[in-house]
């Protein structure tokens, strides 16, 4: 395993951008840890558009991100971002030191998130955000009507916070929505906190569940929220991910010192 981590890469799900962690990145620095919030292709900050963004484009975002780490990174995603976690810690086994998803996708056997909803509901059926997604009529972006992402994302926000952050939500590209990703020995062997949103209604809690259990050596913390406690719980969120990589580095010094 990698040193103690230098910084916290912080990656954002589908529609959103890296304004979705404005608020965990300050809880993060009151507690000495540097985070940073990436843009990827499509969000609206990074340059390129969400018609023109390609997978190679996504895995090319999170690549550049860590080998510009000047040392070992945690890579942390929510929801549709967790699929680049499981991408950049199978690429970068030795930088990536530890991997978080926060309500996230964690699919580490070359499944996609359709293949989990499938599992869980049956074929041809969907739950959460999915059946009310809009998609744009030459196929290559998806969007989310602002009604919906406040009912699925922003439920447990006080309703103005709920109503600004769905109307930051920017079309996403169809290419980084449901990425696969195969993973190996490195990948079981790094240490993974998954946070479970308990009052999740996009990424139901059964879907969390079954994720959390799809790979070897992950802590689950819960948290009573909606989809996007980064966003409602910072400071919760932010001690959860302290009190983890403490502990977990305490263990690798135990381990290193038998």
């Amino acid at each position: 395993m990698p040193p103690h981590p230098e910084r916290l890469i912080l990656i954002h799900g589908a529609w959103a951008g890296p304004w979705i962690w404005d608020g965990l990145v300050k809880e993060l620095a009151l507690r000495a840890l540097q985070a940073e919030a990436l843009a990827l292709p499509g969000d609206g900050r990074h340059s390129i558009t969400p018609q023109d963004a390609t997978e190679t484009d996504f895995h090319n975002c999170i690549a550049q991100a860590i080998e510009a780490a000047p040392g070992p990174v945690v890579l942390v995603g929510h929801s549709g971002g967790g699929m680049l976690v499981t991408a950049g810690a199978e690429a970068f086994p030795d930088k990536v030191s530890h991997g978080i998803w926060i309500a996230g996708m964690l699919i580490p056997d070359g499944r996609s998130f359709d293949d989990i909803q499938s599992q869980i509901m049956g074929s041809d059926k969907r739950f959460g955000i999915t059946p009310h997604v809009v998609q744009a009529a030459d196929g290559r972006t998806s969007t989310v009507p602002p009604d919906m992402a406040v009912r699925y994302f922003f439920h447990d926000a006080p309703e103005p916070v709920a109503r600004d952050a769905a109307s930051r939500l920017t079309p996403q590209p169809n290419a980084g929505h449901r990425l696969r990703t195969r993973t190996g020995q490195n990948f079981a062997a790094m240490p993974k906190l998954y946070i479970h949103a308990q009052e999740d209604r996009s990424l139901i809690p059964t879907a969390q569940t079954v994720m959390s259990k799809s790979s070897a050596n992950v802590t689950v913390a819960e948290i009573a929220s909606g989809h996007v406690p980064q966003l409602t719980q910072p400071a919760r969120v932010a001690q959860i991910i302290v009190d983890w990589l403490s502990q977990a580095e305490r263990c690798a010094k135990t381990q290193n010192i038998t």
